[in-house]
């Protein structure tokens, strides 16, 4: 047990030391990680008066684990709340291990609920949808986060969740208020002068999954229905497609206002879609790809 035990302190040093840490912080990190307050206040004296930068990895990583009382005394040291590494928030970190006492103490002493951190610029919210992490998720809504915030994806935390196939969660964001963006209803003149060639051109990027052609193959490797024929057709009823859930789940048909719906917001309209695209917020591009799509005949 001793030299797992000194394998497992080395491996904590080595990690602090490859985020880069500033002078003194590796002893704090160190501690952070053994849970013991008496050892973050040997590393750190109170009244101290450290760089609140220094402190933005420590409450990380006492978030992370889920070390209450650690974050308090951090944050009474001058932790900034709401500061982020490049790999996230303590509020997603600690949202993400559905630590709720930590969750409480960053919020009360400022962090914004909203705040957006990480690669993905996700939220909390987004981190404790993704995780299934029911109680973080109901303290943030209390404490005023978005239930539509976007990531850099444009991806709402309801589709986290839904990819996860965290069923409840998905449950209560949709009755939280979880809802694709509205869209105005497209006007028979807008179709009329919209540019289907400017639309076929748009839609060369669909070309990556979805043959255009009636009974062309679906070409590279992430195969999708074919769009000829797609307006008016029922939705997931292709025989030999293996649809996620998210789109066997909808109702209805393809229409014109459905389609402008869907490419505006796919994992709004149907969170948990395999569809890697971000929305196209353009309305005039939108029309001009249906206007294309309208051109497309099926077999």
């Amino acid at each position: 047990m001793l030299v797992d035990r000194t394998a497992i302190v080395a491996s904590v040093l080595l990690l602090t030391s490859a985020i880069g840490p500033a002078a003194g912080a590796q002893d704090l990190n160190g501690a952070v990680s053994t849970g013991d307050l008496d050892a973050v206040r040997e590393a750190l004296p109170p009244g101290t008066g450290a760089d609140p930068g220094s402190l933005v990895r420590p409450l990380y990583f006492a978030a992370r684990d889920g070390h209450s009382a650690i974050v308090a005394y951090l944050l009474e040291e001058g932790a900034p709340a709401d500061a982020a590494t490049s790999f996230g928030s303590a509020l997603q970190i600690a949202a993400r291990g559905n630590h709720v006492p930590v969750l409480t103490l960053l919020l009360d002493a400022g962090a914004d609920p909203d705040l957006m951190a990480g690669e993905e610029s996700r939220t909390a919210l987004h981190d404790a949808a993704e995780r299934g992490a029911l109680d973080a998720a109901r303290l943030l809504l209390e404490r005023g986060a978005e239930v539509n915030a976007r990531t850099k994806m444009d991806h709402p935390p309801i589709h986290l969740a839904a990819r996860r196939e965290r069923a409840e969660m998905v449950a209560y964001l949709a009755e939280a208020g979880a809802s694709p963006r509205a869209v105005d209803a497209i006007a028979a003149t807008e179709l009329d002068a919209a540019d289907a060639e400017a639309g076929r051109i748009a839609a060369e990027e669909c070309r990556g999954c979805h043959a255009m052609e009636a009974g062309a193959p679906p070409p590279g490797r992430f195969p999708a229905p074919s769009l000829a024929g797609i307006v008016g057709r029922e939705k997931a009823v292709q025989a030999d497609f293996p649809y996620t859930a998210a789109l066997s789940g909808l109702d209805g048909s393809w229409t014109q206002e459905e389609i402008d719906r869907f490419i505006a917001d796919p994992t709004g309209v149907a969170p948990g879609t395999a569809m890697g695209h971000a929305g196209i917020q353009d309305r005039a591009k939108r029309i001009a790809i249906i206007a294309h799509l309208m051109s497309l005949q099926a077999e």
